[in-house]
């Protein structure tokens, strides 16, 4: 066990405090002036508890700011989402920290050759400082480390928020934390010598970088699994739905053609007849054939053209959704038959998201509508999504993770379909705007050889 000063003390406990806090703030995406302040603060006070807690202190402190959260959310129930943020920060500041002075401690070793613990202490003003800038190291290789992976971990956050796996996550790394604290407090008590403990500390660096790969395995296949399950139901339901739609259709086709024969073989005789009430309520019915043209016209009709069931099953549901609204589609074909030979479940999702944008984005429109466009030639089929733009947009950062139009929106759906697109030989994406229209076209290539 070493014993530092009080001033270099304090000054490593305030780093490590404050670097979980803006760790906290990075994997929350939320910077802000007054959090600076509100984290030196902070830090600066928990930091003179750590003086007489030894490890345990940052443990304190995120029972504290868990604390906060509780009474700042209006039912007094924690935010799993920050809970997790705040838990994975202690974490890894807690290892970092832990193997920045372990390395520390060797560099001085192999430059004095003494190999005696106790020796680190004539070098404290070597030693504090050389850990944090190791420390400093070590955060910002794991920042780009972060950086690079951010679309797959915004991707596992957003799974969990939407199958409500919060709170396991949450019990699972705060079991981690509060497992690496008692072994930290625990050598401390038993004055266990640096090598032990560093060795303690390494596998427990394994133990919980295994856990996390565990863990978003873990929430990856689930979803798939409730994916796959939520598609086969909407499916299902939406099959037996065009099932019963369609019979309706055919049922209504053949009485509007039996209701047709008998006034025209009425019309003669209505004629012929004196009564004025008579004549007019024959041609008071006559004048009705109109409305039963636009079942011939129902855009739902003309989805009988996409020969994927799944696909027609979607916009068939999206259809209604929007009906609900008040907004209203309208789907564009140039052909019969649109036969989709592959990768069905991602054009799927690639179309579900571009309705889904454009029936948000047109509910805050005057002219609530937009067009979904069906083209195709040969080994080509196009689908378009075009929607009125009420401003201006940056048509190149529409794609990237987190670019958002809307208030309070994450801004995945985009770039979900950009990484479809990418993992797909078959399917691209292109991005314009025409006449103050945004224009999303799916291009997929049906020949066999792609």
């Amino acid at each position: 066990m070493l014993y530092i000063r009080t001033d270099l003390g304090l000054i490593e406990n305030f780093f490590i405090l404050f670097a979980t806090m803006e760790l906290f703030h990075f994997f929350n995406k939320e910077f802000k002036y007054y959090y600076l302040v509100n984290d030196i603060v902070l830090s600066a006070a928990f930091a003179v508890l750590g003086l007489y807690t030894n490890d345990s202190f940052l443990l304190f402190f995120v029972l504290f700011m868990l604390g906060i959260q509780i009474l700042q959310n209006k039912a007094h129930r924690l935010n799993y989402n920050n809970g997790i943020a705040l838990v994975l920060a202690a974490n890894i500041q807690l290892i970092l920290s832990s193997l920045s002075t372990y390395i520390t401690s060797f560099i001085i070793f192999f430059r004095v050759k003494c190999w005696n613990v106790h020796a680190l202490e004539e070098f404290q003003n070597t030693f504090v400082p050389l850990s944090l800038l190791i420390n400093v190291i070590l955060l910002f290789i794991l920042v780009s480390i972060v950086s690079v992976l951010d679309y797959q971990i915004m991707q596992v956050r957003h799974n969990i928020i939407r199958y409500h796996l919060g709170k396991r996550v949450f019990i699972s790394l705060f079991t981690l934390l509060l497992t690496l604290m008692i072994i930290l407090v625990v050598s401390d008590i038993q004055e266990v010598t640096a090598v032990i403990q560093m060795g303690i500390v390494l596998a427990f660096t394994v133990v919980t970088v295994s856990t996390y790969w565990q863990t978003i395995v873990f929430i990856q296949s689930y979803t798939m699994r409730k994916e796959a399950s939520e598609a086969n139901e909407r499916i299902k339901e939406m099959d037996d739905y065009l099932t019963s739609s369609q019979q309706q259709y055919e049922d209504l086709r053949k009485f509007k053609h039996d209701f047709q024969n008998i006034l025209l073989s009425l019309g003669q005789v209505v004629n012929d007849q004196s009564s004025d009430e008579i004549k007019r309520y024959y041609h008071d019915l006559m004048n009705q054939q109109s409305n039963f043209k636009k079942l011939q016209k129902n855009n739902l009709v003309e989805l009988r053209a996409i020969k994927s069931k799944p696909l027609q099953s979607l916009l068939t549901q999206k259809y209604f959704i929007a009906k609900a609204k008040g907004i209203k589609i309208n789907f564009e074909f140039n052909d019969s038959d649109y036969e989709i030979k592959k990768n069905d479940l991602s054009i799927i999702r690639i179309i579900g998201i571009l309705i889904d944008n454009a029936i948000e984005y047109v509910q805050e429109l005057d002219e609530r509508k937009f067009t979904c466009v069906f083209l195709k030639s040969s080994g080509t089929i196009e689908i378009t999504v075009a929607n009125q733009l009420k401003e201006t947009i940056n048509i190149n950062q529409i794609f990237k993770s987190g670019y958002s139009t809307k208030d309070n929106h994450q801004g995945y759906g985009l770039a979900n379909i950009k990484n479809i697109t990418d993992n797909s030989k078959n399917l691209f994406m292109d991005a314009k705007i025409v006449n103050e229209y945004l224009m999303m076209t799916l291009i997929v290539l049906q020949n066999e050889e792609v």
